[in-house]
């Protein structure tokens, strides 16, 4: 029997499989890996699956392939997909998210038959952390923390099996238990196969994805017989409850499961392990766990359908929470530690608790039952007021972020009258952050805090002046229509590769986005690659050549590029004209 720890833990509810780690105890074999034998045959059910996908910006993305046993879909400009019906591993159903230029992404869940089932998943942006000789070997630092330390001539081209000793980069990333996203970006769950072919929950103090491609491109591996070493950071949060050694275990993407492969040791404030192959590594301590089930309803008697349930275990106080989401029938369901008191938090829209319960511990099997929540009626409110610009003159061409319970509204400003109502989930006490925005002089205003519950909110005068607005994007199709894109109210990102850049604006209230793409080293001008944009549910792409003016190109990292674009767009109909400029840090 394994000696039990003392862990101040992070807690995974890593889609509808719910799994929770491990929190102080004396009761010996509550945190004893499961005996559950993997070699039982596998049950198919036919279910359906819905979800979003992200960046880790929390951006959605786009054209993501989603596989979910043997059907294929991909992401929306959403970044949503709907599969209606697959076949998939009751026990740890598999879904698979795949988009170039990130590391792959994944759920394993348990499966709830004949019903719609909802995950999302952040995917990591790959980055090439540095490179090394195929012959020599070398240090590579990882992104987020760590290291690599790989042999000379290690490295073999998977296709063929052939040996490798040109240069090899290495794409890393560095997934720390204790982020607040860590249940959205790491792949599967938290559940393993031992060295004994056992099922067990995973605790985790670090994981860890590296690939290595190349330089034309070939994906390469390990040789036979190879080995690499990895370090792995501790958080400090979990440094002094870290075991002496801890296994290591790699992510098998077949089976959506972790396989106990080896045994990392603590090394000041690290974990220090040697790995024979690349995957997502993890080192995990494991613990026992028992299946449980709920199901919820609306105050109607409706299943409650993708509400955000989270549960952790009770005292913890520096571990995040895990997430997961009801099915289309209000069911929720996996694994759960064994013998631990649990805070079970079920969220509403607006994203606040609307039903909090402990229950537990549980020795074995346990199904909580049907429970009725009440979600809350909605209730309107309404803002006013007056934006003026730096002279103090009425905003005739701007706009008004107005952020309530975890949502982004936008609210034009045309003859200095702010005017915007909104539907809330409740009515509860809460407050409003307002930022004005000029957009004919660059420039917004320090933002208001408000108090809000329901009724008229009057937030009296506001200056859209003091901040200049640094990176914005605007456009105008036709005559009338004009769309300006601004941070702090938006997200504005770009990506370079070979002097192409891609720039992305989203509106963060509805999804609205526009992505411009060209090649430039240099002001001048340049052709445009590609423009799409989405306005609610039209969608514009380049139609013909379109030109591209860069009126500034500064320096790499610090400077800005700026510049100018007009020609043609089509929707699924028509043609029409536009243009528009644009600035983004280079």
């Amino acid at each position: 029997m394994k000696t039990v720890l003392s862990f101040g833990c992070t807690l995974l509810l890593a889609s509808l499989l719910l799994f929770f780690s491990c929190q102080k105890s004396n009761d010996s074999g509550a945190d004893e890996p499961d005996n559950t034998n993997t070699n039982k045959p596998i049950e198919y059910v036919t279910a359906g699956i819905s979800g979003h996908v992200t960046d880790d910006s929390n951006l959605p993305v786009s054209g993501a392939i989603v596989k979910a046993g043997s059907v294929t879909t991909t992401t929306d400009i959403n970044g949503d997909f709907s599969i209606s019906a697959a076949s998939l591993d009751k026990n740890a159903g598999f879904i698979k998210v795949d988009k170039s230029d990130y590391f792959p992404g994944s759920r394993t869940i348990t499966v709830n038959a004949d019903a719609q089932n909802y995950i999302t998943v952040q995917l990591i942006k790959k980055k090439v952390s540095g490179t090394v000789s195929g012959a020599t070997g070398g240090n590579i630092t990882v992104q987020g923390g760590g290291s690599v330390v790989f042999t000379g001539n290690s490295f073999v081209n998977t296709a063929g099996n052939v040996a490798y000793t040109g240069t090899v980069s290495v794409s890393t990333s560095f997934l720390n238990p204790i982020a607040a996203n860590f249940t959205e970006i790491m792949p599967g769950t938290l559940r393993g196969i031992t060295t004994t072919n056992e099922e067990t929950g995973l605790q985790s103090f670090g994981m860890m994805a590296v690939e290595l491609t190349g330089a034309s491109g070939e994906k390469l591996q390990l040789a036979a017989g190879k080995t690499a070493t990895l370090t792995f950071p501790i958080a400090p949060e979990l440094l002094a409850d870290a075991p002496a050694t801890i296994p290591l275990w790699s992510f098998n993407d077949t089976t959506g499961l972790w396989k106990e492969e080896g045994i990392a040791t603590k090394q000041g404030n690290n974990y220090v392990g040697t790995v024979g192959h690349f995957s997502f590594w993890n080192c995990d301590y494991p613990y026992g766990v028992v299946d449980f089930q709920a199901r919820f309803k609306d105050e109607n008697g409706k299943p409650l359908y993708k509400a955000r349930v989270m549960l952790n275990t009770k005292g913890d106080t520096i571990s995040s929470f895990g997430g997961g989401y009801t099915d289309s029938t209000g069911w929720v369901g996996g694994k759960v530690p064994k013998n631990k008191v649990l805070q079970v938090r079920v969220y509403g829209k607006c994203n606040t608790p609307i039903y909090v319960k402990e229950i537990g511990p549980f020795n074995s099997a346990a199904d909580w039952g049907t429970l009725s929540i009440v979600t809350g009626a909605p209730t309107f409110v309404s803002f006013s007021g007056q934006v003026v610009n730096c002279n103090g003159n009425d905003i005739t061409n701007g706009f008004a972020d107005i952020y309530l319970d975890n949502v982004h509204y936008r609210t034009l400003i045309k003859t200095g009258k702010l005017s915007f109502g909104v539907s809330r989930c409740n009515n509860l006490y809460t407050t409003a952050v307002i930022t004005p925005y000029d957009i004919a002089t660059n420039q917004s205003g320090t933002p208001v805090t408000v108090a809000v519950s329901s009724g008229v909110v009057n937030v009296g005068k506001i200056e859209a002046c003091g901040n200049s607005i640094s990176q914005y994007l605007n456009y105008t199709l036709g005559i009338y229509n004009t769309t300006s894109y601004a941070l702090p109210a938006d997200s504005i990102t770009k990506s370079v590769s070979s002097n192409k850049y891609t720039i992305w604006a989203l509106r963060k209230s509805n999804n609205d986005y526009v992505g411009l793409s060209f090649t430039a080293s240099d002001t001048g001008t340049v052709p445009v690659t590609s423009l799409n944009i989405g306005q609610g549910k039209t969608y514009y792409s380049k139609d013909g050549t379109m030109n591209l003016k860069i009126t500034e190109f500064g320096a790499a990292g610090s400077g800005y590029i700026s510049g100018s674009f007009a020609g043609n767009v089509k929707d699924s109909s028509s043609s029409m004209p536009i243009n528009g400029n644009f600035r983004i840090k280079r």
